[in-house]
């Protein structure tokens, strides 16, 4: 019976030559003809390319089909990129259309992707299917940090400002006369005792942590290029002031997983990574984690420089 079904899984396996086993612990995007690798951090598309009847030899007929294919695979991967989420509201897509600036620089992106050798595939009919590349991380991510940051100045800064006069207490009729209260005497205030703040240890003295999972299944929350992190007052715990535009844009502000322990267990967060349980996502922009108070004054003292959340050392477990 056992041979029965390895001879039955072969044959079926035979029949699905393209398929591709994805790790079921990465979240994974399929977008079109390619994906979004929220867990890598990359986009990848594919193209195919068949040679020319103009050729005039095989070498020059498989070069022909080996640039038709690259140049299929960055047209799929300019669908791929639009699709990918700034936060839960925007997509790169969304700056694409608002400016020329953006969308000439993602085309640049799109140029300079690189193709995944190993993953060429020569078909009998003489065309080529390759798979590119790009990176979600550097000078690209550092380009969605500044919009995401000027669109958010904007938005502030056209905000209404309500100006109301100053309630005012109705005038006394004329033949009344406003009589004076009687003196009240003086309530006697006890002095409370003046608390000393203590001070807040050095970087050095934090426990030794070194990076950040934050668990956040059950709350449907979705992979974005740019988390927030708020406790339950809306004051920002992460990839605030004390994480600099460019470490950021190198490093990527979080990576994400489907499995706790393959989160944990990621280099990015290093050996003894601190993990907390997000309390719920701001249902008007999902992309937001709030923690509750507990799981935030666990982290406060890390939200600084020369700590690992400096270093944007991240993950974040979806469903």
């Amino acid at each position: 019976m056992r041979r029965e079904m390895i001879y039955l899984f072969l044959i079926w396996a035979s029949l699905w030559p393209g398929m591709v086993w994805a790790n079921p612990m990465e979240v994974v995007e399929p977008v079109g003809n390619g994906e979004i690798n929220w867990s890598q951090g990359v986009i990848l598309a594919k193209g195919s390319g068949a040679p020319p009847k103009e050729a005039k030899n095989i070498a020059q007929a498989r070069l022909m089909a080996e640039r038709a294919a690259v140049s299929d695979a960055r047209r799929n991967l300019v669908e791929v990129l639009k699709g990918v989420r700034v936060d839960s509201v925007t997509t790169v897509e969304n700056y694409m259309v608002k400016s020329d600036q953006i969308r000439l620089s993602a085309e640049g992106f799109i140029q300079g992707s690189a193709e995944l050798k190993d993953q060429r595939k020569y078909l009998s009919d003489g065309a080529i299917e390759v798979t590119v590349a790009m990176n979600l991380t550097g000078d690209f991510l550092t380009l969605m940090l500044s919009q995401a940051k000027e669109a958010k100045e904007l938005k502030y800064s056209k905000a209404p400002v309500a100006e109301r006069p100053a309630p005012q207490p109705p005038p006394l009729p004329p033949e009344k006369k406003a009589e004076p209260f009687p003196e009240q005497p003086k309530a006697r205030i006890a002095e409370k005792p003046v608390l000393e703040a203590k001070p807040v240890p050095a970087a050095a003295d934090l426990p030794r942590f070194t990076g950040l999972v934050i668990d956040t299944r059950g709350l449907s929350m979705r992979a974005v290029l740019i988390p927030r992190v708020l406790d339950e007052n809306g004051q920002e715990m992460y990839q605030g002031q004390y994480v600099p535009q460019e470490k950021a844009g190198q490093n990527g502000v979080a990576l994400y997983a489907r499995d706790l322990t393959a989160a944990q267990t990621n280099p990015r967060v290093g050996k003894s990574p601190l993990t907390i349980k997000g309390l719920k996502v701001n249902p008007n922009n999902p992309s937001e984690i709030i923690l509750s108070a507990e799981d935030a004054k666990r982290i406060t003292p890390f939200a600084r420089k020369g700590t690992f959340l400096e270093e944007c050392k991240v993950m974040i477990v979806l469903d």
